[in-house]
Formats: C-alpha cells, sequence, structure tokens
C-alpha cells in the first residue's frame, strides 16, 4: 500500500509538471510564396478565410477568399494573419 501511494504521489507530480509546460505551437494554416515582387497567401483546401491582414491592414477585396496576393519589394520582411471560422492563423514571410 505504500508503494502505491508513493506512486500514486510521482504520477501526480508528473502531470502536474505536464501541465504546468507551456503548449506547443502549432503550425500555420498560411502558407505564403512570393516571387518577382509578388506574394500570394493561401489557406489549405476546406478553410473558409473571412479576414486577410497585410502587416496589420486589412485587405477587404480578399475578404472571404482562400487566398491574397499583391505586389511586394523584393528583400522586405512582412506578416499576413486571415481569420477564419474557427480561429485565425499567422506567418511572416520575406518578399522575393
Amino acid at each position: 500500500m505504500k508503494m502505491m501511494s508513493s506512486l500514486l504521489a510521482v504520477a501526480t507530480a508528473v502531470a502536474a509538471v505536464v501541465l504546468a509546460a507551456p503548449a506547443a505551437h502549432a503550425a500555420s494554416l498560411v502558407e505564403c510564396e512570393s516571387e518577382s515582387g509578388y506574394f500570394d497567401c493561401y489557406l489549405p483546401s476546406g478553410y473558409s478565410s473571412q479576414r486577410w491582414y497585410y502587416d496589420g491592414v486589412l485587405l477587404s477585396g480578399a475578404n472571404n477568399l482562400s487566398s491574397a496576393g499583391g505586389t511586394c519589394v523584393p528583400g522586405t520582411r512582412h506578416g499576413m494573419r486571415v481569420t477564419f471560422s474557427g480561429g485565425s492563423s499567422s506567418t511572416n514571410f520575406t518578399c522575393h
């Protein structure tokens, strides 16, 4: 019985450490590609966007589309965020 309570104490301690550990970040659902000063960002098939944000600015012309794109200056770094039913996802990319 003493061994059983010791095992239970160890299991409880391990569970507390696991639950207290920070969650791993999931991979971004939004993917961006860039070539010749143009970028294209998209969601995987089956996801429907609500809003696209390029460097924090709403791209209203891309609302409810599965992708968003435009021109960019090669060598510059940008952020893209998309909201969709069930959440949001973001990524950074360098314009090529």
